[in-house]
């Protein structure tokens, strides 16, 4: 019976040895203490732990009770205590739990993660969508390979307030001048257009190139372009000007947008002569013509917004006396826009777009202004 139970011990005691290791640890073997496991470094024998407000290159991710970010040779790691594993942080690929974790980390991963400064200046320019914004050019930028198409639409001969102007909608219900324009970009920055005016307008075809020089959306202080542009009268059979116009265009924040173009016209001609070469051609000697033009579109809504343009020839007037210029209103859309005016000016191409109504002894005064609208549509 003593034999029994002295086996049964062993028995028992040989069964627990696992969860004693230092009964069953042979003595030339010492314990493997978490001191000895950490390396041959002094270790007080009473470990302590300091807490440490913020270790460089670690951060704790808000939210998360398992995960850390871990900042080392320029790279980011996600590291995830439940699952061990480590990840590293790509910006241009971060999946959606990544995305979330450097989202909610501490300032220094935050601005580590922010967009690129180029992105937050765009989000300071204004936006508009025509290369236009009456008949002034915007220096909008038109991508590789968009295609833009403008329909304008002058009724020059009504004024839209004379006596009986509403039940003539306005001038509307007369005749009006009605052109038709595309332009393409051949590149990112080169691009070439094509215009013209009707019949009665002389038949002008403008055919134009220019190129986008700087952009404010891509960090520049301000927007340019510079365009040059031939037109003959009667489908370009007669009477040749040529023009050089130099776009700039500045954003206040997101809100409004000013813009101010130079233009001179080599060989212009008056506006009357321009405009009846079709029916009656006459020769007559051009002349070297300068106008600056300013323009302002401030926003009053997202997508809507109010704007004015005032054209002046300073140099080889042709018989114009007044500035041209036209007050509106404009609707924006995803790549479309339109666009309604009062103006005194029947002309859109390059050498025209500075002559007034006067031209024929009409009004170009406030009280002479015509109604017209522009669309515009990027087809792609």
């Amino acid at each position: 019976m003593c034999l029994f139970l002295r086996r049964a011990f062993v028995f028992l005691l040989v069964l627990a040895a696992p969860t004693l290791p230092g009964l069953c640890q042979v003595p030339s073997e010492p314990v493997r203490t978490i001191p000895s496991q950490l390396g041959s470094a002094s270790i007080p024998a009473q470990l302590e732990s300091v807490p440490v407000p913020r270790l460089e290159g670690i951060e704790f991710v808000k939210g998360s009770g398992t995960q850390i970010l871990l900042e080392r040779d320029g790279k980011r790691y996600l590291i995830d205590t439940q699952s061990q594993t480590i990840r590293e942080v790509v910006p241009t690929l971060t999946a959606p739990t990544e995305t979330a974790a450097v989202a909610q980390a501490s300032p220094s991963t935050q601005a580590a993660a922010d967009p690129k400064p180029e992105a937050k200046k765009e989000a300071e320019t204004y936006y508009t969508e025509d290369i236009v914004l009456w008949n002034m050019p915007t220096a909008h930028h038109l991508p590789k390979k968009a295609l833009m198409i403008d329909f304008t639409h002058r009724f020059a001969f009504s004024e839209a307030f004379e006596p009986g102007g509403v039940s003539n909608l306005l001038g509307m219900d007369g005749f009006s001048f009605s052109s038709l324009g595309l332009t393409y970009g051949i590149t990112d920055r080169w691009f070439a257009g094509i215009y013209r005016t009707p019949t009665s307008f002389g038949r002008i075809l403008q055919l134009s190139t220019g190129l986008q020089l700087s952009r404010e959306n891509a960090g520049h202080p301000l927007s340019s372009s510079i365009r040059v542009g031939v037109e003959g009268t009667n489908h370009f059979r007669n009477k040749y000007i040529t023009s050089l116009e130099i776009a700039l265009a500045r954003s206040i924040k997101n809100r409004a947008q000013v813009y101010f173009s130079p233009t001179i016209s080599f060989n212009n001609r008056p506006l009357l002569v321009v405009a009846s070469d079709v029916l009656v051609p006459d020769a007559v000697d051009g002349e070297t013509t300068t106008a600056l033009g300013v323009g302002l579109s401030l926003d009053i809504r997202p997508t809507v917004a109010i704007l004015g343009e005032a054209i002046y020839r300073v140099d080889g007037r042709l018989g114009v006396i007044r500035p041209s210029f036209m007050l509106g209103i404009q609707k924006k859309v995803y790549r479309h826009s339109f666009t309604l005016g009062l103006t005194n000016s029947p002309g859109t191409t390059l050498s025209t777009r500075s002559a007034t109504r006067g031209y024929q002894g009409l009004d170009d005064t406030f009280g002479g202004l015509t109604i017209g609208f522009n669309l515009s549509r990027r087809l792609f």
